[in-house]
C-alpha cells in the first residue's frame, strides 16, 4: 500500500503494516466477493462474506455498505474494516488493489 498518508488516520498505518497478507487473503477467496476484517488488538486478517458480514452491521449502516461494496467490486478495490474493541470502533475502508 504505502501510498496512504497515516498522519490523519491512526488506522491506516496498522493497514499499510499488513497489507501483503490483506492482499494475500483477499485474493485467495476473491471469487467469492469477501470482505477483509483486521483486527487491531490481535493483528489478525481475516476473511468474511460480505454479504453475511454486511448483514450483521447496523441498520444504519447496513444499505449504505451494500452499495458502497458494489462500488468497490466495479472499481477493482478491496473493503477492508478496522475493528478496535478498545475503542469500540469499527470503521471501514476501501482501497485500490493495483
Amino acid at each position: 500500500m504505502g501510498r496512504l498518508p497515516s498522519e490523519a488516520d491512526p488506522y491506516l498505518e496498522k493497514l499499510d503494516e499488513h497489507w501483503g497478507a490483506i492482499v494475500v487473503m483477499y485474493r485467495a477467496f476473491q471469487e467469492r466477493e469477501p470482505v477483509i476484517e483486521f483486527d487491531v488488538a490481535s493483528g489478525k486478517v481475516l476473511v468474511f462474506s460480505a454479504r453475511d458480514y454486511i448483514e450483521e452491521l447496523t441498520d444504519r449502516t447496513r444499505e449504505r455498505t451494500r452499495k458502497q461494496y458494489r462500488k468497490t467490486l466495479d472499481e477493482g478495490s478491496v473493503m477492508v474494516f478496522v475493528r478496535d474493541e478498545a475503542k469500540q470502533v469499527l470503521m471501514s475502508y476501501v482501497i485500490p488493489l493495483a
